[in-house]
């Protein structure tokens, strides 16, 4: 046995070989291996000065060879770890860099998206969570109005790698309609979709969301003004962007978009009115607190809800590819903003909540022409 082999055998044991050295070595000791065992196998006129002699030798090199393994093992294993732990770190700082970050882009996006396209959308808000290896997870509930009660009918999730978003799932809870409510079109002609026969056979004590439908299209305050006095809820308006009667659906609008009766306030709407920085850890993190209000709003002002709305389209805009996804379909912003700029805004519908009696009670309106109801519960109206 040659000093150097003596020498790389020790350093075998010991696991001090490069992986480079180590592999050639172990070629090396399976060629001494196999060639022991051809000499035994044809006796001893055949054997010539073997290197390994004896069983010990042999015992020696096996566990060696056991010890390189585990070695290998071992440092698979803490370069995954190490590598997770590096991507955890560079995760949370891709998706919290910057001012607003990634984090506050994407939950607006999907809240500004359901907001002007779900008539509850406005019901809740996103949560996120950052996950290994550049992931992001965003979750929110799907809430309605129904009275004066909020129900909870389903969830969203929405995942990221880096800023690719992911195809939308949603669940849905209990009884889902075959039919969902729509909107028709002034005008359009009837679409032989009205529950006026339900809300009679409905007993006194429940309420009920709908869905109405203009006769004609209607300016934001003779909305308010045909509801003013009314013991009903009024949720959601739907806007006319000039597309809605040249739907393939002959004035059936089942996607609509719109705004809530309160403004879409934006982040750099608030005003900040306390600032907090605590410092923690050895690499200089802190955490950042604020407390902020929203602008003075005074009902009746409807130039702000159109001014948000408009602005939320504007923002929806640089983000299209990703709210597209959400609602399964082309939004078009840039020519509804461009048709709103251009003929104002008119609305074709409404979302309403209230005492079913109530409600029932719009169907002596000439200027309500359809209604579609969406959802019903047991009394929970409080008298205002």
């Amino acid at each position: 046995m040659s000093d150097e082999f003596k020498r790389k055998l020790e350093a075998y044991e010991k696991g001090e070989l490069s992986e480079t050295e180590l592999e050639a070595f172990e070629k090396e000791l399976d060629k001494f291996e196999a060639y022991q065992e051809h000499l035994q196998e044809n006796g001893p006129q055949e054997q010539v000065k073997n290197p390994i002699k004896d069983k010990n030798q042999k015992k020696i090199l096996r566990r060696g060879k056991w010890k390189a393994r585990f070695q290998t093992a071992f440092m698979a294993i803490g370069l995954f770890i190490a590598f997770t732990i590096i991507a955890s770190i560079f995760t949370s700082i891709y998706f919290t860099w910057g001012k607003p970050d990634r984090l506050e882009v994407y939950r607006s996006i999907i809240d500004h998206t359901l907001t002007v396209t779900d008539p509850y959308g406005y019901m809740g808000g996103t949560s996120t969570n950052t996950k290994a290896y550049f992931n992001l997870e965003a979750t929110r509930d799907l809430n309605k109005m129904v009275g004066h009660e909020y129900i909870q009918v389903g969830e969203l999730e929405v995942n990221f790698l880096f800023s690719l978003m992911a195809i939308p799932e949603e669940k849905h809870y209990g009884r889902k309609t075959q039919d969902d409510p729509a909107f028709t079109y002034p005008k359009s002609g009837s679409r032989g979709m009205s529950d006026w026969n339900q809300l009679e056979d409905l007993p006194e004590g429940t309420v009920v969301s709908a869905y109405v439908s203009f006769s004609e299209l209607l300016e934001t305050n003779e909305v308010f003004d045909s509801f003013q006095g009314k013991n009903m809820d009024l949720l959601w308006l739907a806007v006319d962007t000039g597309m809605e009667n040249k739907s393939p659906d002959e004035g059936i609008i089942f996607d609509p978009i719109g705004f809530p009766t309160s403004p879409i306030w934006h982040d750099d709407d608030f005003t900040v009115t306390e600032h907090t920085e605590e410092k923690f850890g050895l690499f200089g993190g802190k955490v950042v607190g604020e407390t902020a209000v929203s602008p003075n709003y005074e009902d009746g002002d409807y130039g702000v809800l159109q001014e948000q709305f408009i602005k939320t389209l504007a923002f929806l805009e640089q983000h299209e590819s990703k709210a597209d996804k959400l609602v399964w379909g082309n939004m078009n912003l840039s020519e509804r903003m461009e048709y709103l700029n251009e003929h104002g805004f008119q609305h074709y519908g409404a979302v309403v909540t209230g005492p079913t009696k109530e409600i029932l009670q719009l169907q002596n309106e000439e200027w309500i022409a359809e209604l579609e109801v969406d959802e019903v519960a047991f009394w929970n109206w409080n008298e205002q």
